[in-house]
């Protein structure tokens, strides 16, 4: 049985080679060659344990740290925002603004590092850089923080614990918080944020939009409000106003 089971995988390793050789899967062939080279050295068993070992090291690393992205928006449209690393020369800044991507479902796994990479988009602009490098982006670029949530489809209550955090410390340091995109309120992510006092801290329902634009618009509309520009509108009991939902129901 072993024999069979081996000779059927060294019949697939060179269709696998090239593949992987083909589409630069540089660490599946590292992993390959190393548990290769154990079980050859040594033995079965030993290459089995550092193959199953590797692999749930890559699957921790994978799954502990936060893909956060910072959004830029398309040039000539209103409403079209893309990750600014991938393009950051061909993209529109938003003045007094940093929008913030979480594509990922938050649980306690990888939010750890949540607010360290938060920092350092503030400061660098990407979450890639040394936490020791200068900071390049202004505090005054910092005023409003948007996140868009949209990929977040589960949230778990140590997440909802450090994000809480995140929000209540933007708010002593008056940064004025926003949330797009969030699921409805028939959701748990939605329950969440409202039990754990997430709603209440970044100021209400109101702070809750359908699109990253709209989240903009009541940006620039608290700022003319705190400037005396214009008049504050109290949202009617259903959560809408004239400028439509706030909450995707």
């Amino acid at each position: 049985m072993i024999s069979v089971v081996a000779y059927s995988l060294i019949e697939e390793a060179p269709h696998d080679l090239h593949f992987f050789w083909r589409i630069s899967g540089y660490s599946e062939l590292l992993l390959m060659v190393l548990i290769f080279l154990t079980t050859f050295f040594w033995n079965l068993r030993i290459g089995i344990a550092v193959g199953i070992g590797l692999s749930l090291l890559r699957l921790l690393k994978h799954s502990t740290r936060p893909r956060i992205q910072i959004l830029g928006r398309v040039p000539g449209t209103s409403n079209q925002f893309e990750n600014a690393e991938f393009s950051p020369g061909g993209l529109e800044f938003i003045p007094h603004c940093l929008i913030v991507k979480i594509p990922e479902p938050l649980t306690f796994a990888n939010t750890g590092s949540l607010k360290d990479r938060l920092r350092r988009l503030e400061d660098h602009g990407t979450s890639s850089a040394h936490p020791a490098l200068p900071r390049v982006r202004n505090r005054e670029h910092n005023q409003n923080i948007i996140f868009d949530v949209h990929g977040v489809t589960s949230l778990d209550p140590a997440a909802a614990q450090v994000l809480l955090e995140i929000v209540t410390g933007y708010r002593d340091r008056g940064v004025r918080i926003f949330f797009c995109r969030v699921p409805s309120r028939r959701s748990e992510v939605w329950r969440l944020m409202s039990v754990s006092g997430i709603v209440d801290v970044c100021g209400g329902e109101e702070h809750f939009m359908k699109s990253v634009q709209e989240a903009l618009d009541m940006s620039e509309r608290i700022e003319r409000i705190s400037s005396g520009l214009e008049e504050y509108e109290t949202p009617i009991e259903d959560g809408r106003d004239e400028r439509g939902p706030l909450l995707d129901r």
